[in-house]
């Protein structure tokens, strides 16, 4: 082992000896990995049900309901976490690689591009026909293709494609600073929340700076804490496993301080703010419900990715169609809440069955729907990801070498000290 690296090979789980994070050390780190980061598979997928579950809230339960509010409180970080999973995978591909800019735009953009025009297009069909009989426009269809309007779930993919654009700027930051990585990190921190305080509690201004509080969802800078945070934690991972690895219950701890603390923040906004206003996802106290969800899905995808991995196939094969779920999950949930009497405004039944049954629907349905579109030669336009029949299962190492690999990592990192 060269630069004092171990490897554990088949757990999901990096091992490294706790030497200075600078660009060469982490480098070194990067090249010696030869395993999957399991957990970071079941990250997307938690995320990705959680932000099922808000949009079948939002749509199935009354906006005054104050306890829907507060439950939305809580899963509605999916957007913030989808943005860390993408700084971390996208800073460790890339560490010890020469940065081509063109070459990482073409091979990046691309994939993110053609479903976005496909499911825009989609989107837009679906409002001219369906429900809503929208006056088809090719002047709101082009609109609608800059600011992600064809669905309200499509601006994700607008701000994505903003982050790889910057990327490789992102990465040469990434790589200046990582030695100091605490310090500037809350710098940014304190400055994201100063601007998410602003469109929580401020009202919008007239002219330009008001452009800005409305499409503030759209813009990276608003999440920008979220990408950095991921991209120092890829270049810092073996020291964030080595916390979780012998901290893991005071971590879980911190999690509910931060859930309590998101709860009391929404409550406390109540009296003065709509339940929808006071659970708005560009708040201050947002940042407390992500931390809180980003260490319970962490320490779960962690404890399964270094146990027995029962199921291995079938996450392998959801997180591979993660993408394509979530661009057709909102076309299934409206044809519940348009058609088949889920929606808040003409339900048919009880709201709690409809949030429960429109929630197991969508999912199914989307996931149903990627899986197929996943082997034919449309994938590349409906799900995000290259036509291919099936997706490959990876060997799984035993019980007992995992549980060693474990005991390894545990030894390895005595002292270290977390920092993102």
């Amino acid at each position: 082992m060269s630069n004092g690296v171990a490897t554990a090979q088949a757990s999901g789980v990096v091992v490294v000896n706790p030497t200075p994070p600078t660009a060469n050390s982490a480098g070194a780190t990067r090249e010696a990995i030869k395993g999957h980061l399991w957990q970071i598979d079941v990250v997307r997928l938690l995320t990705f049900a959680a932000v099922i579950s808000v949009h079948s809230l939002a749509f199935t339960e009354l906006p005054s309901s104050r306890v829907a509010a507060g439950m939305m409180m809580l899963l509605q970080y999916g957007r913030e976490v989808f943005f860390a999973i993408t700084g971390f995978v996208l800073v460790f591909s890339a560490w010890d690689r020469p940065m081509q800019a063109a070459t990482f735009w073409k091979k990046r953009i691309g994939v993110v591009v053609v479903p976005y025009v496909t499911w825009s297009a989609i989107y837009y069909a679906y409002g001219v026909f369906g429900h809503a009989h929208v006056h088809p426009s090719l002047g709101g269809f082009l609109i609608d293709l800059l600011d992600g309007g064809a669905m309200y779930h499509l601006y994700f993919l607008v701000v994505t494609i903003q982050l790889y654009v910057c990327f490789p700027l992102i990465l040469r930051f990434v790589r200046a600073t990582a030695d100091r990585a605490a310090a500037v990190f809350a710098a940014v921190v304190v400055v994201n929340l100063a601007w998410l305080a602003l469109l929580q509690y401020t009202r919008a201004p007239a002219g330009t700076g008001g452009w800005f509080y409305a499409h503030a969802y759209e813009l990276l800078p608003t999440y920008a804490m979220y990408v950095l945070g991921g991209a120092y934690a890829a270049v810092h991972l073996d020291k964030i496993e080595a916390v979780v690895a012998r901290r893991s219950r005071w971590l879980l701890a911190i999690a509910a301080v931060a859930v309590a603390g998101s709860l009391a923040a929404y409550a406390g906004q109540l009296s003065s703010m709509a339940p929808r206003r006071a659970n708005g996802v560009l708040q201050p106290a947002m940042a407390l419900s992500c931390l809180a969800a980003v260490l319970v899905v962490y320490i779960v995808g962690r404890r399964w990715a270094t146990g027995p991995r029962r199921g291995q196939h079938a996450i392998e094969l959801l997180s591979d169609a993660s993408f394509g779920i979530y661009l057709a999950h909102p076309l299934v949930l409206a044809l519940l809440l348009d058609y088949a009497g889920f929606g808040n405004g003409n339900q048919a039944m009880p709201a709690v069955v409809a949030t429960i049954v429109s929630y197991a629907i969508t999912v199914s349905g989307a996931t149903a729907l990627t899986l197929v579109a996943r082997k034919t030669p449309l994938s590349l336009a409906l799900t995000g990801r290259p036509w291919r029949a099936a997706v490959a299962r990876r060997p799984r190492a035993p019980v007992t070498q995992r549980k060693a690999e474990m005991n390894q990592l545990q030894n390895q990192t005595t002292g270290v000290l977390v920092s993102c």
